[in-house]
C-alpha cells in the first residue's frame, strides 16, 4: 500500500522503495462497518463508483457505518494468513483501519477486498475466485488501482475496467521477497537504530523526505523499528516497519535523491532488518517490478523473492473525471 503506487510513489521524489508516510496507521484500533449487503456481500457501505484521474472520489472515503465483531475480524485474519503477502491487509484489519468488502464467509471466503481507509487507492484482493473478486469492485469508491493475485490478474481485467469506466489497463508486478538469514553487523558512519528520544529529530525532518508521515513515524518509534542517517545534523535516509504480523515485518525505506548512490538504504535496511531479526519475526520486502533500485537494495540486504502479486491500473484518460 507505491511513487502512484504504495510502493512506487513516483510523486515522491524521496521515495526509493517502501510505504507512504502518510495517514497514522499505528491508532487505536477503530470501527470497521459490516452489514450484510446483496449477493452476500459483506460490506461497509456501497455507493457508486466515480473515478477521476487523480484516483479520488468527489467525496472523502465516508465513516464506516457501523462496529465489527471482533469475531468477524478474527475469522478474516486467520482466513487470510500470515504470509508475506498479507502482513500489510493483516496490520489495517488488526487496527480496524479498514473496510471489507467479502463474498462468501468470512472464514472461507470466495473473494475479499481490504481497502484502508487512509490510503484507500490502493485496494487489496484476494481470494480463488475473479467472479466474486470482480462483483466487488463496483462497490468501491477512492481507488486508482487494485492489487490482485497473480493467477487472477488476466480474468480480473475486464471487471476492473468496466468498473473503472475505461478500457484501457496497465499491470504491473508487486515483488515480495524475505530475508531468511541473519544479517551481518554492518557499520556506517551516522546510520543508527532511532528511538523515542530521537522524537525531536524526525519531527524536523524535511517534508521533501516525508511526506506528512511524521505522526505515523513517530508512533513507530514507539511500536516498531525506524533507523535513520543523519548528515550535518539531519535526516536523510529512512528505514522503518511499515506493517506487522505475528510471523512477519514489512519494511519501508526513504531516502533524500542526493544522497543516494552512498549504501545509506542498504546501511538503514539492514538496522532495521536486524530488529526485526531480534523479534524473532521475518524481515520482507515488497516493491514494484519496476522500481530497480528498491530490488538492488532488496538483493544488497539479501532478501530472496518468494512470490509476486499484479497491480491492475486503468489509464483513466483526460475525460476520466465526467464518468459515472
Amino acid at each position: 500500500m507505491m511513487k502512484g503506487l504504495r510502493r512506487e510513489l513516483h510523486e515522491t521524489v524521496s521515495t526509493t522503495c517502501g510505504r507512504p508516510l502518510n495517514g497514522n496507521d499505528f491508532c487505536e484500533r477503530g470501527t470497521l462497518g459490516v452489514e450484510r449487503g446483496a449477493a452476500g456481500v459483506q460490506q461497509a457501505h456501497v455507493e457508486s463508483t466515480t473515478m477521476h484521474q487523480t484516483g479520488h472520489h468527489h467525496q472523502p472515503l465516508p465513516p464506516p457505518s457501523a462496529e465489527a465483531t471482533d469475531g468477524y475480524l478474527a475469522s478474516v485474519v486467520e482466513a487470510l494468513g500470515d504470509t508475506p503477502e498479507t502482513v500489510i491487509a493483516l496490520q489495517f484489519l488488526r487496527e480496524g483501519t479498514c473496510e471489507v468488502l467479502c463474498v462468501g464467509d468470512p472464514a472461507d471466503f470466495e473473494g475479499i477486498i481490504i481497502q484502508s481507509l487512509d490510503m484507500p487507492t490502493e485496494p487489496m484482493a484476494f481470494g480463488n475466485s475473479a467472479e466474486a473478486i470482480g462483483g466487488l469492485v463496483p462497490h468501491l469508491t477512492g481507488w486508482s488501482c487494485l492489487n490482485v493475485p497473480a493467477h487472477l490478474a488476466d480474468a480480473l481485467i475486464e471487471p476492473v475496467a468496466s468498473a473503472a469506466g475505461t478500457s484501457d489497463m496497465r499491470m504491473m508486478d508487486d515483488v515480495y521477497h524475505l530475508l531468511t538469514r541473519r544479517v551481518p553487523p554492518m557499520s556506517t558512519p551516522s546510520v543508527r537504530i532511532l528511538t523515542p528520544a530521537d522524537r525531536d529529530l524526525v519531527a524536523a525532518a524535511s517534508p521533501a523526505l516525508i511526506g506528512n508521515g511524521v505522526d505515523r513515524l513517530l508512533m513507530t518509534l514507539e511500536h516498531g523499528h525506524v533507523a535513520g542517517a543523519v548528515r550535518e545534523g539531519e535526516l536523510v535516509a529512512l528505514a522503518y516497519t511499515f506493517a506487522t504480523s505475528e510471523r512477519h515485518a514489512d519494511i519501508g525505506v526513504v531516502t533524500y535523491p542526493q544522497w543516494r548512490g552512498q549504501g545509506l538504504a542498504t546501511a538503514v535496511t539492514s538496522l532495521v532488518a536486524q530488529a526485526i531479526q531480534s523479534d524473532e519475526r521475518i524481515p520482507v520486502w515488497s516493491c514494484g517490478g519496476t522500481n530497480l533500485a528498491s530490488l538492488r537494495t532488496a538483493a544488497r540486504v539479501g532478501f530472496e523473492e518468494v512470490s509476486r502479486r499484479v497491480y491492475l491500473i486503468p489509464d483513466l484518460g483526460e475525460d476520466a473525471g465526467s464518468t459515472a
